[in-house]
């Protein structure tokens, strides 16, 4: 949606259309740079340990983009989205797919009257398609370099384009590298209470405490939780024919340093053979010395995907020469090292399906 320019007036619209569905349920708004996928996730978890029908809204998906819309963890089904697309359609075919995606999220969960909904933004916060909501608690994760085409090119105008779901008077909740001056600046001046929570040397526990702190600010007396779920292609460790294989979609800087350091943190005297794939219009922004650095082998990945990078110019880039990911596979055994399997969600699926069908593929 802010790629083509647009503003929130079609959203508006289509749920003026439908006679304002979101307002049927209590709802939870997430954005940040990284982390908000991991954070709704728990939170959602949580919500629904508590008894509590919850919704969840997520991108992107990885095998079938029913993924991004879940009630109690159970996608929605094929004739459930079928039923309301159509309907969608009907009223504007002007809609971007984020839009439509995001008003049939909207549908199902009213029509299966949940609770709560967990609402994770697309991309920044002002203009995405889900801020057309009025959330009882905002959260903004992290603030680190990504999308900056779109957001901005400081850490300042990606804070303050994230900031702009903070709504008057509805609590905030901060990671503590979202607290940055325009994001507290728009808090105070919307009279927005907020809290930070302090740092944390492992993301998936500054994560976990994020989620904590919504729902004891929701819930004071909630206790005795299980926060440990999270999203497909987060630190997920997959052990298949004798290599030890990390499926994760960090594709920027900030994230990808998270990633390598809870790497070489657990397996502190294994090889790096990292598996990468990358967007089009990742290309200015690709981590390559940190990539280069922090990996012993790099394979350039890439499937039929008009969105992806193609190996030829991904492999330039990373300087790699690697064509063969069998023989790739096979030195990676020899070596004994940990094949991470990382960059953009569009390649997890595929890159699953080959890694680990144990059948010689050629990519």
């Amino acid at each position: 949606m802010q790629r083509r320019g647009a503003k929130l007036e079609t959203m508006r619209e289509l749920e003026a259309s439908f006679q304002f569905p979101s307002n049927s349920f209590r709802k939870i708004h997430i954005a940040g740079t990284n982390g908000k996928g991991s954070v709704s996730t728990k939170i959602a978890s949580a919500l629904t340990q508590l008894g509590y029908k919850t919704g969840l809204y997520t991108s992107p998906h990885i095998h079938t983009f029913h993924e991004r819309i879940q009630i109690d963890g159970q996608m929605i089904s094929k004739d459930d989205a079928s039923f309301f697309l159509t309907k969608i359609l009907e009223i504007s075919r002007e809609a971007t797919f984020f839009e439509i995606i995001t008003m049939l999220a909207f549908l199902y969960f009213q029509s299966k009257k949940v609770d709560f909904a967990v609402i994770e933004t697309g991309l920044g916060g002002t203009l995405d398609a889900t801020n057309i909501i009025m959330p009882e608690l905002s959260i903004i994760t992290s603030i680190s370099y990504d999308h900056m085409h779109i957001l901005g090119n400081s850490l300042e105008e990606i804070a303050e384009n994230k900031a702009g779901i903070i709504k008057p008077n509805t609590p905030l909740i901060l990671g503590y590298r979202a607290a940055l001056t325009p994001i507290l600046k728009k808090a105070i001046d919307e009279k927005s209470p907020f809290y930070v929570l302090p740092p944390e040397s492992d993301w998936i526990e500054e994560n976990t405490n994020i989620a904590k702190k919504a729902i004891t600010h929701l819930f004071p007396n909630a206790k005795d939780l299980d926060y440990s779920l999270l999203p497909p292609c987060r630190f997920e460790v997959v052990e298949s024919d004798h290599l030890t294989y990390i499926f994760d979609i960090a594709h920027n800087q900030d994230g990808l340093e998270k990633l390598f350091e809870r790497v070489s943190k657990i397996y502190p005297d294994r090889k790096i053979f990292t598996l990468f794939g990358a967007c089009k219009d990742k290309c200015a922004d690709l981590p390559v010395p940190f990539l280069k650095n922090h990996s012993d082998e790099i394979f350039p990945f890439d499937i039929e995907n008009p969105r992806l990078m193609r190996r030829e110019e991904l492999g330039a880039i990373l300087d790699s020469d690697w064509k063969n990911l069998d023989l790739f596979i096979d030195l990676a055994k020899k070596e004994s090292a940990i094949v991470v399997v990382t960059g953009s969600a569009y390649i997890m699926a595929d890159a699953k399906t080959i890694l680990l069908s144990n059948i010689p593929v050629t990519v």
